[in-house]
């Protein structure tokens, strides 16, 4: 069966855009959307998959379709830093685009990888949470090459006939662009329907990436926009709708968390096992182990949230970090 499951590669959207569906082989999501974006000084492109010879085929193709070659492209804006959306810029580079612009914060996470062994100071964050993680040969997170923006983009910068707003939460620098012309936004994997994005905490920093979502959360539903062009999915026409339901969403999950603690500390890991993943509410003990990293992830960002508002305490025991209510 085609990955694409009966989608073509590619699709008109009206208004100088064109979806390219890059393909995600093995990973649930299936594929990711490029965008071109036709600009007076020459077509932009947001977003442009991972590292893959069958990915950049497909984009290859999907430009030729449009009467683009790769070389014609006068420039990738990144909407955040994840290989699925930045892993074929170093490519891209090479072949003729002249410019590759992304979020400064990003670019930072990029560069501080490049400094540590990430697998290991994940592996070592996630035991101190209660979660011991056996090596993975799977280089599925591991397709991009680094690749130095020519250009950071700030909050509220125009591209063209693009508006950047910087939506931090996803990612650090995750950017949301608000199209003049059409009045849609792409909104990367800020906003998707019907995936909830992952909003996780990898590492012990003083950071707080789902209060960062929320926020951002509120800022795209108060836009006046004509629809969303998600990273991930297909285009749907009520941004402000799924907003409120990710909220929501949000919302029920930060008091399922609370009451998990009710009887006392528990590591993130514990309080991950007391709750239900996926669209079918799956047991924490039947999800592969890639998938229960992301959710021991996402479990602390939620705590990490409650303790910023002051009603979870962090308790940094000898055998691992532990989490308790500090009122009720």
């Amino acid at each position: 069966m085609s990955i694409l499951q009966g989608l073509p590669p590619t699709t008109d959207l009206g208004d100088g855009i064109t979806q390219i569906r890059l393909p995600m082989a093995g990973n649930p999501m299936r594929y990711i959307n490029g965008y071109l974006v036709e600009n007076d000084d020459g077509p932009a492109l947001i977003d442009c998959g991972w590292k893959a010879d069958d990915v950049f085929a497909t984009l290859e193709a999907g430009l030729a379709s449009c009467g683009y070659a790769i070389r014609d492209v006068r420039r990738l804006l990144v909407t955040h830093f994840h290989m699925d959306h930045y892993g074929l810029a170093g490519r891209l580079l090479a072949a003729g685009v002249p410019e590759m612009a992304m979020h400064a914060q990003d670019w930072e996470v990029l560069e501080e990888r490049e400094q540590i062994d990430e697998d290991a100071v994940i592996d070592a964050w996630l035991a101190r949470n209660g979660l011991h993680v056996e090596p993975e040969d799977d280089d599925q997170y591991q397709r991009y090459d680094l690749a130095k923006p020519t250009r950071l983009i700030e909050d509220g910068e125009k591209i063209g006939r693009l508006r950047a707003l910087w939506t931090p939460g996803h990612s650090p620098g995750h950017l949301c662009f608000v199209d003049a012309v059409s009045g849609r936004t792409f909104t990367g994997d800020h906003v998707l329907d019907p995936v909830t994005p992952h909003v996780g905490l990898w590492v012990d920093v003083e950071r707080d990436p789902l209060g960062e979502y929320v926020r951002s959360l509120h800022a795209v539903g108060a836009l006046e926009t004509s629809g969303a062009l998600p990273a991930h999915g297909e285009a749907f026409p009520d941004l402000a709708r799924r907003v409120e339901e990710l909220l929501a969403h949000e919302a029920t999950r930060e008091a399922a968390v609370l009451h998990a603690l009710d009887d006392g500390p528990r590591t993130a890991a514990e309080v991950a096992a007391m709750l239900r993943w996926r669209a079918r509410g799956d047991r924490f003990d039947d999800l592969p182990s890639a998938y229960q990293q992301f959710a021991v992830a996402e479990t602390l960002a939620h705590l990490e949230h409650l303790r910023e508002g002051g009603t979870v305490g962090r308790r940094d025991d000898a055998d691992a970090i532990r989490w308790e209510r500090v009122s009720k």
